[in-house]
């Protein structure tokens, strides 16, 4: 296996964990946030859950960590992340603006049509353009409401 197919195994492991912990433990979205969730495309808002949490954890998986900081990711602070119907917001960065890019980034994650085939083409793109060019990045700021 090369050095990117163990990177890309490693993220889609990471993020797997991540999507299931905050599937168990997340809470549902409120009407308000449903139609938040909606108004930037989201085919089924009832299936994301949010957990609120001190730190995004990125800095966990040495990996992970290493990718993100090589990519630009940790050049300011993660206020949130999702994997597919899954969120974590980090507490006191709460906003419409967050919650509705985040939303985005739901949209996305369905119409990849999974989690895997998600991660497969923001990690391409994070390497190839970096992450506050890539275009997965820029399409969720465009989807950003105040």
């Amino acid at each position: 296996m090369n050095n990117y197919q163990n990177v890309r195994t490693a993220v889609n492991r990471w993020a797997q964990g991540h999507y299931r912990a905050i599937q168990d433990s997340g809470t549902e979205l409120s009407d308000a946030g449903v139609d938040l969730a909606r108004s930037v495309g989201v085919l089924e808002p009832t299936h994301i859950r949010v957990m609120l949490v001190d730190q995004v954890p990125i800095m966990e998986d040495p990996v992970i960590s290493c990718l993100a900081k090589s990519v630009g990711m940790l050049n300011g602070t993660i206020m949130g992340m999702t994997f597919g119907h899954s969120i974590y917001i980090a507490s006191g960065f709460e906003s419409t603006r967050l919650y509705s890019h985040e939303f985005r980034h739901v949209y996305q994650y369905e119409t990849f049509g999974s989690l895997e085939a998600f991660m497969e083409e923001y990690l391409h793109q994070v390497l190839t353009f970096g992450y506050s060019k890539a275009p997965l990045e820029l399409d969720a700021k465009e989807f950003e409401i105040e």
